[in-house]
């Protein structure tokens, strides 16, 4: 997201732009000019960076300045972001992941709009990961469906996972859903938690 933020000086001194801080990364400022005549302005070119934030979202920006009776100005920005699709949660989390045993994650995909999402291309990694979502499969208005993700790792270490997914939306015609975990094998285990798995 873009917006061009004008800082206007109705002082009669000139105004000194000593630092623009945004507030996080996601979030860039720069400036066109530091120092502002009187009666004069400076233009922030301010961008978002959304990323997979939906709904309300809101940053800020910390403006520090010479004029001694406000050194320090807060920018708030503020934006209610829709997207027609969503992934809820937003990862795939597999959270016990042992060797030679199959796990699975799930995450919910809601159609937002009120037209048909059809999924072109999917391409899932690593290859032994099996999902339940085909190529050609068409989301209807408003509705969810539940993706699965199986994997039956075979040696132990840091697992990470990656659904890309292409539509024929304009607005969103790629989408990613990560996800990790981390493989152990079973004498790896702590012996507590070996004793209450063989308990279950």
């Amino acid at each position: 997201l873009k917006a061009k933020v004008k800082l206007l000086n109705r002082g009669t001194d000139t105004l000194i732009i000593t630092e623009v801080k945004p507030g996080c990364g996601c979030t860039t400022a720069p400036l066109d000019k530091n120092n502002i005549e009187p009666g004069g302005f400076a233009t922030l070119d301010v961008t978002l960076n959304i990323g997979s934030n939906t709904g309300d979202v809101t940053k800020s920006i910390s403006i520090k300045t010479n004029d001694p009776d406000k050194q320090m100005t807060s920018l708030m920005l503020k934006a209610n972001v829709f997207v027609p699709i969503t992934i809820f949660p937003r990862y795939l989390s597999f959270n016990k992941l042992y060797t030679n045993e199959e796990t699975i994650a799930k995450v919910v995909i809601t159609n937002n709009i009120d037209k048909p999402i059809k999924f072109t291309k999917i391409v899932s990694e690593p290859a032994n990961m099996v999902i339940n979502l085909k190529e050609g499969y068409v989301l209807k208005p408003k509705e969810s469906l539940p993706l699965e993700a199986k994997i039956t790792p075979d040696q132990p270490g840091r697992l990470s996972a990656k659904v890309t997914v292409t539509t024929d939306n304009g607005e969103m015609q790629t989408f990613d859903i990560t996800g990790w975990g981390n493989i152990v094998t079973k004498e790896e285990m702590d012996p507590t938690q070996l004793n209450n798995t063989n308990k279950k």
